[in-house]
């Protein structure tokens, strides 16, 4: 059985940016195969330097492109520490 190897999405960046100085260019990202259109982030959010720790990500669920079932390389854009634990446990009541 083959394995299929993940594509990374193609990239446009806008022709001007929006608010100069604040957010940067828009970054579109499509699916190399059927260009559908998968996210936008701006340049700002793209960073991953900022202080207070916030930055653009996708789900770590989201593989696939949703209209041709192409397996994605989004890894780029995942965050890679794992979220933080609950302090206390649920339960269920009757």
């Amino acid at each position: 059985m083959a394995t299929r190897k993940p594509r990374k999405p193609k990239a446009q960046k806008s022709e001007y940016p929006t608010l100069p100085g604040q957010l940067g260019y828009l970054n579109s990202y499509y699916c190399p195969v059927c260009g559908k259109h998968l996210f936008s982030a701006y340049d700002k959010d793209l960073r991953k330097d900022r202080e207070d720790g916030y930055y653009f990500h996708v789900s770590r669920d989201f593989n696939y492109c949703s209209k041709c079932g192409t397996l994605l390389d989004l890894d780029e854009w995942k965050r890679e520490e794992e979220p933080a634990a609950a302090d206390e446990e649920l339960t269920l009541e009757d």
